[in-house]
């Protein structure tokens, strides 16, 4: 599998979200995916498996949320769940990205 193949009937996002959108995945190759879909049952989201395409090749990941929203989509109470996931797993298996819009 060269590094920029996909993998077959996996949903691709973009690495960087479209203007305005949010999205909250971990990465499963960080993340024990058991511990990833319990908070994702505690918190109410739903869990997605999608590949996101990086310079580094393709990254599998559990998409929790993928909105479009100018403000922060989660409130204190998902933020203080998601450090607590991260001492569970790996700070740098979550992720979090805006697609910022263009300034003229």
């Amino acid at each position: 599998m060269s590094m920029t193949a996909t993998v077959k009937d996996l949903r691709t996002i973009r690495y960087i979200p479209k203007p305005g959108e949010h999205q909250l995945s971990i990465n499963l190759g960080l993340a024990d995916a058991a511990t990833v879909l319990d908070f994702a049952r505690e918190t109410g989201l739903e869990f997605e498996a999608v590949q996101i395409p990086t310079r580094q090749g393709i990254e599998i990941h559990a998409l929790l949320l993928c909105q479009q929203s100018e403000s922060l989509p989660f409130g204190s109470d998902l933020s203080d769940k998601l450090d607590e996931l991260a001492t569970k797993v790996s700070s740098a298996a979550i992720r979090h990205v805006y697609g910022r819009f263009k300034t003229a």
